[in-house]
């Protein structure tokens, strides 16, 4: 009797063992598989982000080839009305924060001010820009190691406890500014502290979590709201959708085609193109008579004036030297008014003319010639701000949320692209 109980409690203490390790088993199996679960949602929610990026892209490439010289905001109204895109489980959103709250679409980088523009006078009229601020940018972007009354040079930096060697070239993000002395992370990224354009929860919670901010439903994003190290100059024709006519290598008949101008006035504009010192804006400020002979074309007193569409398509169609590369222009369709502020070479009176005269215009300034309709803008003024405005994007900033629609993970891919050449360049992305 005693054997068989001690048989039949060892076949119960085995049978127990065996459950434990059984339900052990399952466990394991169950966390294994609930980790692959979601490790397989965050990769669909990571695809269909990405996928977003690769539909503003393909775009972006299209209408730079494409343009719509009646409409400058086409780029931006068909990312608008493709923002939400519904994949096979899975869904994106393009979007960024406005001052009325989420808006669908992308941001456009010539939108706010390039920073490697910016002369000493500008940096100074940034909001809460520090004394020392514009000579240490300054410092950081010239070549040389001659500091400036306020600035900062490689001695300083090698001096810090943990040092570093200034760029001495242009900034290549905004994170980098906040390496320049007296440029705070809360000065450079206010409350949109992952830089993304988007106002997330932990950025609108008071003091309930980093970073600092006042919970009204606003995204302040500081400096990186007015200035920008991503937009690019040059790029396609704003008409044609063609690479820019280079005027110091173009030929007359080139520039006729393009410019829809006569043979004489081709002649005009390549002569002059190709003189020394020659710039964009003498186009606007000259008549296209001297400078035929400033580029001593033979001739040049039977050369007809420029109209206003061939100015314009010169514009939009030519430059004097290679522009690829070079930080970008303010785009003057698509800046918010306030950044004009920054500029002190257009006053607020002159500022609210071109804001109020584009307001009037649904489809926008088709080229820089257009300002002239502005009231009290000469062709000396325009040519004296010629330099610092354009009419369109080379670069375009994505916040591309991707969510699995099965347990709405999301994931956020971020990325910048240059559309100055083609194909397209991707110089940022990030995914968090």
């Amino acid at each position: 009797m005693r054997r068989r109980s001690f048989a039949t409690l060892m076949v119960l203490w085995v049978a127990a063992i065996a459950g434990v390790v059984m339900a052990a088993v399952q466990a394991t199996s169950f966390a294994q598989a609930s980790a692959g679960r979601e490790a397989l949602a965050r990769v669909r929610a990571a695809w269909a982000a990405r996928s977003g990026v690769e539909l503003a892209i393909a775009r972006g490439e299209f209408f730079a080839q494409n343009p719509d010289s009646a409409n400058s905001y086409a780029l931006f109204d068909d990312l608008s009305a493709s923002g939400d895109g519904k994949l096979q489980d899975a869904a994106f959103r393009l979007s960024y924060s406005g001052p009325d709250g989420d808006r669908l679409g992308v941001v456009d980088a010539n939108a706010r001010i390039n920073v490697n523009l910016m002369t000493a006078e500008q940096l100074a009229l940034l909001p809460d820009i520090p004394e020392d601020g514009p000579d240490s940018i300054l410092d950081w972007r010239d070549a040389d190691d001659d500091t400036r009354p306020l600035g900062a040079e490689r001695g300083y930096y090698l001096s810090r406890k943990f040092p570093y060697i200034p760029r001495n070239g242009p900034v290549r993000s905004m994170g980098e500014l906040e390496l320049i002395i007296g440029l705070t992370p809360e000065l450079v990224r206010g409350e949109d502290w992952d830089l993304n354009g988007r106002l997330d929860p932990n950025e609108d919670d008071s003091e309930l979590s980093w970073p600092p901010d006042n919970g009204d439903g606003v995204l302040d994003q500081g400096l990186s709201g007015v200035i920008t190290t991503a937009s690019t100059d040059g790029g396609m024709g704003a008409t044609s959708g063609l690479p820019r006519l280079d005027l110091t290598t173009a030929s007359a008949g080139q520039v006729a085609q393009r410019v829809l101008c006569d043979a004489t006035q081709a002649a005009a504009i390549v002569a002059y193109g190709a003189s020394s010192g020659a710039t964009m804006s003498a186009f606007i400020q000259r008549d296209l008579r001297q400078l035929a002979q400033t580029g001593g074309m033979a001739g040049a007193t039977t050369v007809r004036a420029l109209e206003r569409t061939e100015l314009g398509a010169v514009l939009n169609e030519c430059s004097i030297g290679p522009t690829a590369g070079k930080p970008g222009k303010l785009n003057i369709n698509t800046c918010d008014a306030k950044v004009l502020q920054y500029l002190p070479e257009i006053s607020a009176t002159l500022a609210d003319a071109i804001i109020y005269e584009r307001a009037g215009r649904p489809e926008g300034f088709a080229s820089v010639a257009d300002l002239l309709d502005v009231p009290s803008m000469s062709r000396n003024r325009l040519a004296r701000i010629s330099n610092l405005l354009d009419v369109r994007s080379n670069a375009i900033i994505v916040s591309s949320r991707g969510r699995d629609a099965r347990t709405g993970i999301e994931v956020e891919v971020f990325a910048t692209v240059d559309l100055s050449t083609l194909p397209a360049t991707i110089t940022e992305y990030r995914v968090q």
